[in-house]
């Protein structure tokens, strides 16, 4: 999962705008940043390890200079831990940056070693930069817009998996695509002089007047006098990744015209739906004066205010999260997540002690979250601890850009029972979302959201033949 925001403008300098938007982008990632510009007379690329206020500075930003950029946070989910985004290829004079994940990468690129074509990278960005380049140099059309629309119709013929790309074409424009299946969100707006294109809307909601999506199969290329050609290239059935609006978008982006946070509110609605009809309830009704409803920070709080309200039940904060160390769930390894939550997320004894604690979180994944999070819980003296999920159990990997690729590391792989996940993470009970009731939180037919890491199929094959 990455964040990308690509800016062209007229007569205005983009690196300080793609500088803000990617810190409006940093929760999506905080492995690696980078920042792709072009003036029409030099190229200007920066990027490193860390997160945004680390790679960029107020003296190196001034280098980024000219009207057209690409910019990338990234939080890798295979291989490339390092390899920071945007790309860039001089043979095409070609800047690029995606979000999503290629997962037949390894079959392309062996398909363009016989090209003699090499990658420098493990990043399936340069993977994409790489493809595109040798067909835009191929192609016999006249015009860098048609040499770009004819180079991206062989490119989707040929990537499996999700991508959202922005990528600089030096000296003419902007060239944004979307994978047929619309997987990962990717979003447009128009400003008065300028067009912008990111992961989430809030990312561009300051520099421009209109929003709306790229369609899934979607092209864009967009010239330096800001003249637009959105093109419908290979078009299927939406399949959008329903964790966007689960877990990793903000809760003020909207995505595909949805509010982030009204589907949140939604899935805390229903929530309180499943439980006002379970024995839990039964047994705890006369208890409500003893219960307190809390969100594990940040991203069920809009859920677990409607929760609260929903049962009659007092909403408290009992959580108390470092801000600065960002996503735990998102961090690289087990060792480190299992650190972070052991010294960066406290519980308030004065609220907690004596309750019982209705604990709202976005999902359950590996469970190392959940279980340190409620052992802390219990040393500050909570009575009892349940914990409600707005996910339903998550069973199978994600190849399209969630790092959980492999099923041994998902608890509710290992048993769907919520009682056992419940044993084995050390609450009194678990309560799922079902889904059946998730698509309707949402706003958004099953059939239009990937809900492969629930039990559904893949929304594209894993394999198939390469031919360059």
């Amino acid at each position: 999962m990455c964040g990308v925001i690509g800016i062209i403008a007229r007569d205005k300098n983009v690196g300080f705008d793609l500088y803000n938007g990617l810190l409006d982008l940093q929760h999506r990632g905080q492995d690696t940043a980078g920042i792709f510009t072009d003036d029409e007379v030099s190229i200007h690329l920066i990027k490193g390890s860390g997160r945004v206020a680390e790679v960029f500075n107020h003296e190196n930003l001034k280098d980024l200079v000219g009207s057209t950029g690409v910019a990338q946070v990234r939080y890798p989910t295979t291989k490339g831990k390092h390899d920071a985004q945007p790309f860039y290829d001089s043979t095409g004079g070609i800047g690029l940056a995606h979000n999503g994940h290629i997962v037949n990468d390894s079959d392309i690129r062996e398909a363009l070693k016989d090209k003699r074509i090499y990658c420098d990278s493990d990043c399936d960005a340069e993977t994409i930069l790489k493809t595109f380049t040798y067909y835009f140099n191929k192609s016999a059309k006249e015009s860098t817009q048609e040499k770009c629309f004819d180079a991206v119709e062989k490119v989707m013929k040929i990537l499996l998996g999700s991508y959202s790309v922005i990528a600089v074409i030096r000296g003419k424009g902007l060239f944004v695509f979307r994978d047929p299946h619309g997987i990962r969100p990717l979003v447009y707006g128009k400003g008065k002089n300028c067009w912008a294109f990111s992961s989430e809307s809030v990312a561009i909601e300051n520099i421009v007047d209109e929003i709306g999506d790229i369609k899934p199969g979607e092209a864009v290329f967009i010239d330096n006098e800001l003249n637009t050609d959105f093109r419908l290239i290979q078009p299927e059935a939406p399949r959008h990744c329903m964790f966007e609006w689960v877990y990793f978008s903000r809760a003020t982006s909207i995505i595909e015209g949805i509010s982030v946070n009204r589907a949140r509110g939604n899935l805390g609605k229903r929530l309180s739906d499943i439980y006002l009809e379970s024995p839990l309830h039964e047994r705890l009704k006369s208890c409500t004066e003893k219960i307190i409803v809390a969100p594990v920070p940040e991203t069920s709080r809009p859920a677990t205010v409607v929760f609260a309200e929903r049962i009659g039940c007092g909403y408290k904060d009992v959580l108390e999260k470092n801000r600065f160390i960002g996503r735990i769930f998102i961090k690289p390894s087990e060792t480190i997540r299992q650190h972070e939550i052991a010294t960066n997320v406290r519980a308030i004894e004065s609220v907690v002690k004596d309750k019982i604690v209705f604990l709202v979180d976005d999902s359950i994944v590996r469970g190392t979250t959940s279980k340190g999070i409620i052992l802390k819980l219990r040393k500050r003296g909570a009575k009892e601890v349940h914990l409600f999920s707005t996910c339903p159990p998550l069973i199978n990997p994600c190849h399209f850009g969630v790092n959980f690729p492999t099923k041994e590391e998902l608890i509710s792989n290992k048993t769907e029972d919520s009682r056992e996940v419940a044993e084995k993470i050390g609450a009194d009970s678990v309560t799922y979302m079902t889904v059946e009731k998730l698509p309707e939180c949402l706003r958004i037919p099953i059939d239009q959201l990937c809900i492969a890491c629930l039990g559904g199929k893949n929304p594209t094959p894993l394999k198939k033949k390469i031919i360059l």
